[in-house]
């Protein structure tokens, strides 16, 4: 009888526990069926936060129970941030609202505490990251002509170094003037380039000297940087605990600094790099919800259909959990009030130049419209089709007269254009109907 029993009590058991696991189970495909998910982007199309948001949203769905649908949808707007305060402030906690936006989010409000910061970084429910920056390094590139081919070199030299930058709060701007003020080197930051492409193209010319970038990058957008004939020396490298096996001879930034206050501004500035694409949705989130967008996050990384889709586009994927994320951005809270305060001063005054642009001023018949601003032209309505590409705030759109957006740019039109010439970017277009 006794047998009978306890084998009867272990049978209700393991039902019970089915039956709990089916009830999860279920739940959380109701949690999401039928729903449409929104994978909000902090940056217009086209660049690389909008590369890996779509890639997410691409191959999540069906990590998801009850394979909802899945959108991407662009926010761009204060330098990223505006999607982080829509998360935190607006968007509802049912697992259907997250988004990927600037990787230095969680410094910029410990360390600044901006009007444009509403959101308690510690506060929101991290996803995870689609780069770990395993196996990369923030380079500092330097044209070869300037005679630099070590760090010592630019440390010793009296010369001005010209890095070119897109605007401030990149950290092609901001961190060659912390490198100016912790290892003394002679640096002017130039901002309002564009975008990544355009920077490339300015130190190719020699218009600029330096600038900040991800081998990655060079890898993909820059090949020949990289080969024997390279026009650029890499210099230092940052945001790696350790030297790239291809670059043995690179030191690292935490190798070069000399006193302990200076490591540990470095090692504050290169912790968001470990986050590198992060991903988050609101605060207060459920748990169980927390657990699955997690999970699926980490599985569609995995996912062989990902990895292949990845490699295609060239995206470096090292992905990391939300809860190593979350360690992240707790080490960046416990982060002494007299760096920040440090970081913030160096930021005050950056003394960086607006770049000066001679615009040449050419006319042209519209021939073909592409994706992302692409467009070409002919000049004088003769001759071989020209290529440029306009974007977001940079290229202002007139058409008959009246601001537009540059999907408003059609084929046929005759259109007045101010660029630097082939592939660049132009400041202005104006076209009649």
């Amino acid at each position: 009888m006794t047998k009978l029993f306890h084998l009867a009590s272990l049978l209700a058991v393991a039902a019970f526990g089915f039956t709990a696991t089916l009830a999860t189970t279920t739940g959380a495909k109701e949690m999401f069926e039928g729903k449409t998910v929104r994978v909000v982007i902090g940056y217009a199309a086209g660049g690389g936060y909008d590369r890996y948001g779509r890639q997410v949203a691409r191959h999540i769905g069906k990590h998801l129970p009850g394979k909802p649908n899945v959108v991407a949808v662009n926010m761009p707007g204060a330098g990223g941030l505006k999607v982080v305060n829509y998360l935190y402030n607006i968007a509802p906690k049912d697992g259907t609202n997250f988004g990927i936006f600037a990787r230095g989010a969680a410094l910029f409000a410990f360390s600044h505490g901006a009007k444009h910061v509403r959101y308690d970084p510690l506060k929101l429910t991290w996803i995870g990251t689609s780069s770990s920056y395993k196996g990369e390094a923030y380079m500092l590139a330097v044209r070869k002509d300037t005679g630099m081919t070590s760090f010592k070199d630019l440390q010793k030299s009296g010369k001005v170094l010209n890095f070119a930058a897109t605007g401030a709060g990149s950290d092609g701007h901001d961190i060659p003037l912390v490198l100016r003020s912790v290892l003394n080197i002679n640096a002017q930051v130039v901002r309002g380039y564009p975008g990544g492409n355009t920077l490339y193209l300015a130190v190719d010319r020699g218009e600029m000297d330096a600038r900040m970038v991800g081998i990655s990058s060079v890898q993909t957008a820059r090949p020949g940087w990289l080969k024997k004939d390279t026009p650029v020396n890499f210099v230092m490298q940052f945001a790696t605990k350790t030297r790239l096996p291809q670059f043995p001879n690179v030191p690292t930034a935490q190798e070069l600094v000399t006193n302990e206050d200076d490591r540990a501004l470095i090692s504050m500035l290169e912790t968001p790099f470990f986050m590198a694409r992060p991903f988050a949705g609101p605060p207060g989130m459920p748990a169980d919800r927390v657990k699955i967008l997690r999970d699926a996050f980490m599985a569609a990384h995995a996912d062989p259909a990902y990895k292949r889709e990845a490699k295609k586009l060239r995206l470096l994927v090292s992905a990391a959990s939300g809860a190593e994320v979350q360690k992240l951005v707790e080490k960046l809270a416990k982060t002494p009030k007299k760096l920040f305060d440090r970081y913030s001063a160096i930021l005050a005054n950056p003394k960086s130049k607006l770049r000066k642009v001679n615009w040449i001023k050419v006319s042209g018949i519209v021939t073909k419209t592409g994706k992302k601003g692409r467009f070409a032209f002919m000049i004088d309505g003769k001759g071989k089709a020209q290529k440029a590409r306009m974007r977001g705030r940079y290229t202002k759109v007139k058409i008959g007269g009246e601001k537009a957006k540059s999907k408003a740019v059609m084929v046929g039109m005759n259109c007045n254009i101010w660029w630097e010439g082939p592939k660049s970017t132009p400041g202005r277009v104006e076209c009649a109907k």
